[in-house]
C-alpha cells in the first residue's frame, strides 16, 4: 500500500480550487485530500503561500481563486497619500477602498476588476485588484535620476502615485542631465517595482513652464497633433469663402460687426453689433458657421468629438479643430468674408427680450478689438479704430448693464471671480488675478443672452439638442454653508433661506466685506457641476429656464451640435438626432470638459510652484479658505495660490470643530477660523509632490 504524502504542494491546492471554481474552507480540502495531521499543516502552509503570492484570495474562513469570486469593475483612483479607491459607476454605491498592497500592478486611471476582501476599514468596502481591464496610461513622464549604461537611465515617474521606477532606453536623445524630463512608453515589467521603458521624447528641464505644460498634457492624455486625414480635410477648403458658399445666405457684410477678444486670441468665434433704438436695443451676434466645414461623420467631426473641446494652457493651445479652421477659415477675422449663423434680437428699454430671429449669413467683421482697447474707449480714451465705433460701444455697454440688472432680478448667481493669469516675465513664471473689465462682462452678457435665445428657439420647435443644464444644489450642502459662515463677520447678515434669492443676497452682502472671494468660493463648492444633457432641466446658476451653448463652436463640440440642429431647422429638415445617441455624446463631452478643468487646475498648481519655489521662507498675507482635522488651507491675497498649513507644524494640539468651521488650540485657546486673515510663511513648493505648504510664524 502506497504511503500517503505528508506534504501537499501549493500547485496541488491551487489545481483543486481551480477545478471546484468556488470558495472552499480548509476542512473541505482536508476531506478531498484525505489529510492527516501532517497534511493539514502542509495544506495550511500552501494556502498561506498562495495567498501571499496573489494566486488565492481569503474570504472570511474560505479560500478561492480570484476568478471564482464575484467581481466589480471600475476606475482606480490612487490618492497622493498612496491609498486607492475603485470609483463606483453607480452613485448610490460606495467606492471600494484598495490598499496599496492590493493594487495588483494597476496604475492611476486604469479600469480594473476587483474582488471584495476582508479589510480593516469599517466605513467602506475593501477590495483587491485581480485584473487590469484597460490601461489608462500608454505614455509616462519620468524624471532622470542617474545614468546606468550607454543610452540607459534610471528614472522616476513624475506622478508620485506611480509605485515603481523605470529603466529607460534613450537611443538618439544624447546625454541627459539629472532632472531632465522624458516622455516614455512602458514596454515590460522587469520585476516588481521596475519597468523597462523606451523614451519617445525629451521634454526639457523640469523647472520650465513649457515642460510642465507637456507633463500635464501627457498626464491627462490630451492630443497634441492631428492625423494626416484630419489635416487633409481642413486644408481642402479655400482660404476664404466665395460667392458659391454665400448662396441662400443673408448678406450682412455691410453691418459693422466687431470681435472683442483677448490680446493673444486667434480663434474669433463671435462678432457683435449693437444699435440703440427709439424703444430699446438691437443686438446682432454672429457666430462662425463651423458646421459648414465640419460635416457629421467626417474625419474632422470624429476628431472634434474625440477631443470634445479645446485645451488652453498659459503658453499654448491644443485646439479642437486644426489651425487651418480654428485660426483661419472659421475665425471671424476683420475685413474678410466669413460664413456665420446670426441671432438678430430686439430688447426692450429694460433689457428684456422682445423679438429674435436666427439666420444663416455671410458677414465681414469691421474690426478686431481687444478687451483693454474697448475698456479704454468706454473710459474716454479712444484710438483711431474705436473713435468711429464709440456710439456702438457705448450702446453695447448700456445694454450689457441692463442684462446684468435683469439677471440680478432673476437672482442669477454672479461670483465675479477673476481668472488666473499666468505669464513669463524675463524668464520667470508670474501668476496673478486677471482683470475683469466691463468689456469682458459685455461679451459675457451678450453670449448668455444669445445662448438663451437659441435654446428658446429650438426648444419651442421640439428639437433634440444638448442643453446646458445646472442642477439645484444639495440642500444639505447649503445648510452646511450657512453653518460655516455663521461664525464669520457676516454671521449677523446671513439670509434666512439659501434659495436662489438668498444666495444672491449673500453674494451681494459679501461685496466690500473682505470676504467676497471666500464667499464666492464656498458657494461654488455647494454647486453641482453644470453639464450637457438632451433633457432640459434649466440652469440654476444663471436662473435660466432654457439654456444651451451656441456661441463657441470653434472650441466646444456641444456648440457644434447646436449649430447643426439650428441649420436643420433653417433648412426645413426634420430632426435626425435621437435622444439616445445624443445622451451618449453628452456623456463623452461632459467627460472631456472635466478633463479640461482638471488639466487647467493642475497647470495652475504647477505654475504656482514654479513662481514660488525661489521664495521659500517669505512671509505672505492670506485668508483661510478651508479647514480639516489635519490642517487648514490658506489662499494668498496678492497672488491666486493656495497651500496647506499642517497642524503638525503648529506649537500645540488643535481641536477641529466642524460645525463652527474652526480649529481651537487646546492650551492657548488660539482660534483659526474660516475667512480669517493671517500671515503665513512659505515652507515648501514641491513639483515632485505637486503641493505648496505654509507655516504660521510664531505658531
Amino acid at each position: 500500500m502506497a504511503k500517503r504524502p505528508t506534504l501537499v504542494a501549493p500547485s496541488t491546492v491551487l489545481d483543486i480550487l481551480r477545478q471546484k471554481n468556488k470558495p472552499l474552507r480548509p476542512k473541505d480540502l482536508y476531506g478531498l485530500l484525505g489529510a492527516d495531521a501532517k497534511m493539514k499543516k502542509s495544506i495550511k502552509a500552501s494556502l498561506g503561500t498562495l495567498v501571499d503570492s496573489g494566486q488565492l484570495v481569503q474570504v472570511h474562513k474560505s479560500y478561492a481563486v480570484p476568478e471564482a469570486l464575484p467581481q466589480a469593475q471600475g476606475v482606480l483612483d490612487i490618492r497622493r497619500s498612496g491609498v486607492g479607491y475603485v470609483l463606483a459607476e453607480n452613485k448610490n454605491q460606495a467606492d471600494i477602498f484598495i490598499h496599496p498592497s492590493n493594487f495588483g500592478g494597476a496604475w492611476p486611471g486604469d479600469t480594473v476588476a476587483v474582488i471584495m476582501v476582508a479589510g480593516q476599514k469599517k466605513d467602506s468596502p475593501e477590495g483587491r485588484v485581480v485584473r487590469i481591464i484597460k490601461r489608462a496610461t500608454t505614455e509616462l513622464v519620468v524624471r532622470v535620476s542617474r545614468r546606468i549604461g550607454a543610452d540607459r537611465y534610471l528614472c522616476q515617474p513624475t506622478d508620485s502615485r506611480m509605485p515603481f521606477v523605470t529603466e529607460v532606453e534613450t537611443t538618439g536623445l544624447g546625454t541627459l542631465e539629472k532632472g531632465d524630463l522624458l516622455a516614455v512608453t512602458p514596454v515590460q515589467e522587469r520585476s516588481p517595482g521596475l519597468w523597462l521603458c523606451t523614451a519617445t521624447a525629451w521634454l526639457g528641464a523640469e523647472r520650465n513652464l513649457a515642460t510642465q505644460e507637456q507633463v500635464v498634457k501627457i498626464g491627462h492624455d490630451i492630443a497634441t497633433a492631428f492625423s494626416t486625414a484630419v489635416e487633409r480635410e481642413a486644408l481642402a477648403f479655400p482660404a476664404d469663402p466665395g460667392p458659391a458658399d454665400w448662396a441662400g445666405r443673408e448678406d450682412l457684410r455691410d453691418l459693422p460687426l466687431v470681435t472683442i477678444d483677448g490680446e493673444s486670441a486667434k480663434d474669433f468665434d463671435d462678432a457683435v453689433y449693437v444699435e440703440r433704438l427709439d424703444q430699446g436695443f438691437r443686438l446682432v451676434v454672429a457666430i462662425a458657421d463651423v458646421a459648414h466645414y465640419v460635416p457629421e461623420g467626417s474625419a474632422l467631426d470624429l476628431e472634434a468629438r474625440e477631443r470634445g473641446n479645446s485645451y488652453y494652457f498659459p503658453l499654448s493651445v491644443e485646439p479642437m479643430l486644426p489651425h487651418a479652421l480654428s485660426d483661419g477659415l472659421c475665425s471671424l477675422r476683420p475685413h474678410v468674408p466669413r460664413l456665420a449663423l446670426v441671432v438678430d434680437a430686439v430688447y426692450a428699454p429694460d433689457g428684456s427680450p422682445r423679438t429674435s430671429r436666427c439666420v444663416s449669413a455671410v458677414i465681414r467683421s469691421a474690426a478686431r478689438l481687444t478687451y483693454p482697447q474697448v475698456q479704454a474707449a468706454l473710459d474716454g480714451q479712444t484710438d483711431q479704430t474705436t473713435a468711429t465705433l464709440l456710439p456702438m460701444l457705448s450702446a453695447a455697454a448700456d445694454l450689457a448693464r441692463l442684462f446684468m440688472r435683469q439677471r440680478a432680478q432673476r437672482h442669477c448667481l454672479d461670483f465675479d471671480l477673476p481668472e488666473v493669469r499666468i505669464f513669463l516675465q524675463d524668464g520667470q513664471v508670474c501668476i496673478e488675478p486677471g482683470a475683469r473689465l466691463l468689456s469682458h462682462r459685455l461679451i459675457e452678457e451678450f453670449m448668455i443672452a444669445t445662448n438663451e435665445r437659441v435654446a428658446e428657439f429650438l426648444g419651442a420647435r421640439q428639437r433634440v439638442l444638448p442643453y446646458r443644464v445646472h442642477p439645484d444644489p444639495d440642500p444639505k450642502k447649503l445648510d452646511a454653508l450657512l453653518d460655516s459662515l455663521r461664525h464669520t463677520s457676516l454671521g449677523h447678515e446671513l439670509p434666512k433661506d439659501l434659495d436662489q434669492a438668498g444666495l444672491r443676497q449673500l453674494v451681494d452682502t459679501a461685496q466690500g466685506s473682505g470676504l467676497e472671494y471666500l464667499v464666492s468660493r464656498l458657494i461654488l463648492r455647494t454647486m453641482m457641476q453644470a453639464q450637457y444633457s438632451p433633457e432640459n432641466s434649466g440652469h440654476y446658476g444663471l436662473a435660466s429656464a432654457n439654456y444651451c451653448h451656441f456661441t463657441s463652436p470653434i472650441r466646444r463640440y456641444a456648440d457644434l451640435l447646436v449649430h447643426r440642429c439650428l441649420k436643420r431647422v433653417l433648412a426645413g429638415i426634420a430632426e435626425t438626432q435621437t435622444v439616445e445617441t445624443l445622451q451618449s455624446i453628452c456623456e463623452e463631452i461632459n467627460a472631456s470638459e472635466r478633463k479640461a478643468m482638471e488639466a487647467e487646475r493642475e497647470i495652475q498648481k504647477r505654475a504656482a510652484i514654479l513662481a514660488l519655489e525661489d521664495r521659500v521662507g517669505e512671509v505672505m498675507p492670506g485668508v483661510i479658505s478651508g479647514l480639516a482635522d489635519f490642517g487648514f488651507w490658506v489662499e494668498l491675497i496678492d497672488i491666486p495660490v493656495d497651500g496647506l498649513v499642517r497642524l503638525a507644524t503648529l506649537d500645540e494640539y488643535y481641536i477641529f470643530d466642524f460645525a463652527r468651521q474652526e480649529l481651537m488650540g487646546q492650551r492657548s485657546g488660539t482660534i483659526f477660523s474660516l475667512g480669517q486673515r493671517l500671515d503665513v510663511q512659505l515652507e515648501s513648493a514641491s513639483l515632485e509632490r505637486v503641493e505648496i505648504n505654509f507655516t504660521v510664524p510664531g505658531k
